[in-house]
């Protein structure tokens, strides 16, 4: 086995832990959003603690093996590494503020005093949303990127592409578990 070949294993690797981290983040989110006491959120904010280990470690040796392939294949003079790179910076900076506003609110609804009306309000954050939406699309911006190695022009509609939808799609994760709940307001009323 080459040093090149351990580098890109570790490199899909780590953007596998990264997809994974960021679906662990999706299932969290969901759950928040079913939530109708800070009790029942209190074990999935628990488990959030996980999330921004595991994305920013996968992150870093993201950033890492790219950046040696990249410099391997003298490819740092193309667009799609430099535009790809941008996606994955800003990618970490969206899971630093949703990080923030997580930890944030893991001590609104683990407080002794809790305001419960406070703490379902910001479990509905529409930023966690939208930060989880735009992650996500950004990701996979940057693995088309990887795969087709476009021009500026392109590389730059990819990622802008990718960030319009990221949004559009934020508006359409609901609000709260309608479609899961509802089963349980037919069963009650048999």
């Amino acid at each position: 086995m080459t040093l090149y070949s351990l580098v890109l294993f570790l490199h899909v690797a780590a953007a596998l832990a990264l997809a994974s981290a960021l679906s662990i983040d999706a299932l969290i989110l969901f759950q928040l959003h079913r939530a109708t006491t800070s009790t029942a959120a209190h074990p999935w904010l628990n488990l959030w603690s996980a999330v921004p280990r595991i994305a920013g470690s996968s992150g870093l040796l993201l950033l890492l093996s790219g950046g040696y392939l990249t410099d391997r294949m003298s490819a740092w003079s193309l667009a799609w590494p430099r535009v790809a790179l941008a996606a994955l910076i800003l990618t970490g900076i969206l899971g630093a503020i949703t990080s923030k506003r997580m930890s944030a609110l893991r001590r609104i609804c683990a407080a002794e005093k809790t305001n419960e009306s406070e703490c379902l309000r910001r479990l509905r954050d529409p930023v966690l949303k939208t930060s989880l939406s735009l992650r996500i699309a950004l990701l996979f911006a940057a693995v088309l990127l990887m795969n087709t190695k476009p021009g500026w022009g392109e590389s730059l509609g990819i990622v802008g592409g990718s960030v319009i939808l990221g949004l559009i799609s934020s508006f359409l994760i609901p609000s709260r578990g309608l479609a899961l709940s509802a089963p349980r307001a037919d069963l009650a009323s048999r």
